[in-house]
């Protein structure tokens, strides 16, 4: 303990004791705010301006896979529809299987693509009564991506992003520090 009377060592401990403790200060802080965001994915997005909480992406990502199981069980009985109707209802588990932001962002482009393609099949084909049942499907799956498209969460995560001050920055690159992910909207 004698070393601890040099003010030196005294000095460069405090230093190094100050560091350490700001950096695990930085890294529960962004972590805590890393959660909180991305449990607006599932839970929705405050609009403070418009006083209301927007449904979550999640809640219509599960209104899009409850359209496309609708969609590949009408037209899974015609045999020209069968292989659509089974690779969409094959996208639909993945999506229900993800269990992260990122994961159902990739799940959601396969169903957006199996949903699309089965259901400009199906409109070559004759489905009888089923055509209404159809249609509704596809305004069903094309009003859930709307309002995905329309969501604040990822405004959210990128004005978290963006402001995270230059100090927090730098910070973050010596220690991991994950940042919220984005919802990934499928490309046209």
């Amino acid at each position: 303990m004698k070393f601890l009377k040099n003010r030196k060592i005294a000095v460069l401990i405090a230093v190094v004791v100050a560091i350490i403790a700001t950096l695990s200060g930085v890294y529960k802080t962004s972590g805590r705010d890393t959660r909180d965001i991305e449990a607006m994915f599932y839970s929705g997005v405050y609009l403070k301006d418009d006083g209301y909480t927007q449904a979550s992406i999640d809640s219509h990502l599960r209104n899009s896979a409850d359209a496309a199981l609708g969609l590949a069980t009408i037209t899974e009985k015609h045999p020209e529809l069968a292989d659509k109707a089974k690779a969409l209802i094959s996208a639909r588990r993945e999506l229900i299987a993800a269990e992260s932001i990122s994961g159902k962002s990739a799940a959601y482009s396969g169903l957006v693509h199996c949903f699309d393609e089965l259901f400009r099949a199906a409109r070559s084909v004759d489905l009888a009564d089923r055509e209404s049942d159809a249609a509704e499907y596809s305004s069903t799956f094309s009003s859930a991506g709307k309002a995905i498209l329309g969501s604040g969460y990822n405004n959210m995560v990128m004005e978290y992003l963006d402001g995270r001050s230059p100090f927090i920055r730098i910070i973050g690159i010596f220690i991991p520090v994950r940042s919220p992910d984005t919802f990934e909207l499928p490309s046209s």
